[in-house]
């Protein structure tokens, strides 16, 4: 099991929130991987806490599809197939495009202009070649269109739907970081797009953004890594 820490960004309340923040922050970013056991005592112990609020985070992580608790097994990571890319592309595409969709009936210009400096700060960390601190940016982007909505039920999709994106995209598909300037162009035209409420041109704009990730994923299983390759 690797050494779990937790990031000076977390501002846990309880020691749960605080379990429940390291572990799927570790998740998220593969350090905990696919079918890694999570073992109660082990946990609770490198990161100095009882057991109980160990086993509620663990708890809420089931409850979110990145964890598996079976009795008198215990807890594992949750698995990933690459058939999964397909899946969870599709529905966040159709997630997004609902969220713009209510977005736009909604969003003030004091919140097209939130997004904007948003894109701006994805900018500065983009130039410094920060890949995962991007990735934070990008997923706090999705998060604030799908809150413009007022749609709890989609906000909780949404957030669902991209953190197994996030996951994917780390496990089967480190290469996506090299494409980030291109993608970093697409969500500034996905903001000046919500701004004109153009909903057309949004449906074929998203489309294109995962079509692409899709075509990745599809060359990759016509032309797998070799068997020695390291991850």
């Amino acid at each position: 099991m690797p050494m779990l820490t937790s990031s000076d960004t977390f501002k846990p309340r309880t020691k749960e929130d605080y379990a429940y923040d390291v572990l799927r922050s570790a998740i998220l970013s593969c350090e905990l991987k696919p079918g890694d056991r999570l073992v109660l005592d082990a946990l609770s112990h490198q990161l100095g806490i009882s057991s109980i609020p160990m086993r509620a985070a663990l708890q809420r992580l089931q409850s979110e599809g990145l964890v598996e608790i079976t009795p008198h097994t215990g807890a594992v990571v949750s698995d990933l197939s690459p058939i999964n890319i397909e899946e969870v592309s599709l529905v966040l595409e159709r997630l997004e495009l609902l969220g713009f969709e209510l977005a736009m009936q909604a969003a003030t210009n004091e919140d097209i202009s939130a997004l904007r400096a948003h894109i701006e700060k994805m900018d500065v960390i983009l130039a410094r070649g920060d890949a995962d601190r991007w990735s934070d940016l990008n997923r706090e982007l999705h998060h604030s269109v799908a809150a413009l909505s007022k749609n709890k039920l989609l906000m909780e999709f949404t957030a669902r739907a991209l953190d197994s994106w996030i996951r994917l995209r780390r496990w089967y598909l480190p290469e996506v970081v090299l494409q980030l300037a291109q993608a970093q162009d697409e969500h500034r035209q996905m903001v000046e797009l919500l701004a004109r409420r153009d909903l057309h041109a949004m449906g074929v704009l998203l489309y294109e953004h995962h079509e692409r990730i899709r075509k990745m994923h599809r060359r990759a299983i016509v032309q797998p890594a070799p068997p020695d390759s390291v991850r």
